[in-house]
């Protein structure tokens, strides 16, 4: 199988290129496991000084001419506690209420309408009835004596006798005997007939 001339294939490494990789490869290694171990800040370590290459600056072995970031005050500043945390859920404060004066109820005062004072009707009293008989009437005719009768029981009365504590004697007439009555008025009365002899 041929190979065209200027392919990968066809150039074949010098001797003197290959050990120039290797040496890289060797010399970065080892760095990286220097800057591995070392338990300092690789910032404030010294960059040793590698040889000159034409047309480069050579590299600063001092570190305090490095500038230093203020990061103070900046955004994204990692200094001191953050003040929220955004995957956090905050419960809003809740309102403290406040008090509501009620409405003051107003007082009405009513006036009733002037009624017409009702004129009192007089009740007539009527008085009981008189449980007893007039039998007789007999004595002298300045004070006269009334027999009555009750249920077979006999009462000789005068004038000006309570009988039985409710009756009382007001009149004794020629036919008749006129009868008060305790604690009713005295000029309401009620008569009973006496039979002449």
């Amino acid at each position: 199988m041929k190979t065209a001339p200027g392919s990968p294939a066809a150039v074949k490494p010098s001797p003197g290129r290959l050990r120039l990789l290797v040496g890289l490869l060797v010399a970065v290694a080892a760095l990286a496991a220097l800057s591995f171990w070392s338990g300092g800040d690789s910032s404030t370590q010294a960059v040793p000084a590698g040889p000159a290459r034409p047309g480069r600056a050579a590299a600063i072995a001092d570190p305090g001419a490095v500038p230093v970031l203020q990061l103070a005050g900046s955004r994204g500043s990692v200094r001191g506690e953050p003040g929220r945390n955004v995957f956090r859920f905050y419960d809003s404060p809740t309102p403290t209420p406040t008090a509501v004066k009620p409405t003051p109820t107003p007082i009405v005062w009513y006036t009733l309408p002037d009624f017409p004072t009702p004129t009192p009707t007089s009740t007539p009293i009527v008085p009981p009835n008189i449980p007893y008989k007039a039998i007789g009437r007999f004595g002298p005719r300045e004070a006269p004596i009334v027999t009555l009768e009750e249920g077979g029981r006999l009462l000789n009365v005068r004038e000006g006798d309570v009988v039985d504590g409710r009756f009382l004697v007001k009149k004794i007439n020629r036919e008749s005997v006129d009868f008060a009555f305790v604690g009713l008025p005295p000029d309401i009365t009620r008569r009973l007939p006496v039979p002449l002899p």
